[in-house]
């Protein structure tokens, strides 16, 4: 499955049934990429449905290939967050946090930093959801809490999927979501 597969899928889900001209303007994607990107989806088991009035939207099967992609790359959940625009000093139009089901190792969050802005991204954190006495996000690399920074951008990740001891987050802002989910998904397979 492909990045431009996944960033439809998410959109979808996200915003419910749209047609392929607000597809290609959130996504940042050509409207002939989204027209393949659909019919694709269409062939692949029935993943979304082509309205007759115009427009698209996930069916319970697209719900499902949705999930199954994100485990299979490692990723247990992955949102759209607004709280993050204020702590990046870059013109982010978008941000995606995502919940990782592998560890990231604090010694290759410059590599994987790197990845991530080669890939589309203009900002990236990562962090660690850190237990007892805390119940904290820790910024890797940075050894400060979120919380300290942004009080709203802490409760927005508390939302994302099973959030538990030592769970880590990654979190990516830029102009395009397209770009932002092929960074996200790079990133996530070099850890």
């Amino acid at each position: 499955m492909s990045a431009e597969e996944l960033t439809v899928l998410l959109i979808l889900k996200r915003y419910g049934r749209m047609g392929r001209y607000s597809l290609s303007s959130v996504s940042g994607m050509g409207e002939g990429v989204i027209r393949r990107v659909l019919s694709e989806l269409k062939v692949q088991g029935g993943a979304v449905r082509i309205m007759r009035g115009g427009g698209a939207e996930l069916t319970a099967k697209g719900e499902e290939l949705l999930r199954n992609m994100l485990h299979g790359l490692g990723i247990e959940d992955i949102r759209e967050v607004n709280g993050f625009f204020q702590l990046f000093k870059c013109e982010c139009r978008k941000c995606y946090a995502s919940l990782i089901m592998r560890d990231i190792n604090e010694d290759s969050v410059v590599r994987l930093r790197d990845i991530a802005i080669k890939n589309g991204s203009d900002a990236i954190l990562f962090l660690k959801y850190v237990c007892p006495p805390q119940n904290r996000f820790l910024i890797l690399k940075l050894n400060n809490y979120l919380d300290e920074l942004s009080i709203d951008a802490s409760r927005e990740l508390l939302n994302l999927g099973n959030i538990s001891c030592d769970k880590s987050v990654m979190v990516v802002c830029g102009s395009r979501s397209y770009q932002l989910i092929r960074s996200l998904i790079n990133t996530v397979i070099s850890i």
